[in-house]
């Protein structure tokens, strides 16, 4: 089964929150595995023109240090 939080039709998007723990480089690896292998699997089940997906973190009440945020922003790519 896969159910995005949202999707935008109009703009060719879904969003997907992602609340695992970020707390070592380790997690961080498993989290964007895990969610490029869900972004994968939900885009051969979503209409063809929906092609962009936004992955949010929740990552409330998680005392992240600095150092592994940096490692997360280098490993996702985002560069933000």
């Amino acid at each position: 089964m896969f159910t995005p939080e949202f999707i935008n039709d109009e703009h060719g998007e879904f969003l997907l929150v992602a609340s695992h723990s970020l707390a070592s480089p380790e997690s961080i690896k498993l989290s964007i595995a895990y969610n490029i292998a869900r972004i994968s699997y939900g885009l051969s089940l979503l209409p063809s023109h929906i092609r962009t997906c936004r992955v949010v973190y929740d990552i409330r009440g998680q005392p992240i240090p600095d150092q592994v945020l940096v490692v997360f922003i280098n490993a996702s790519g985002t560069g933000q």
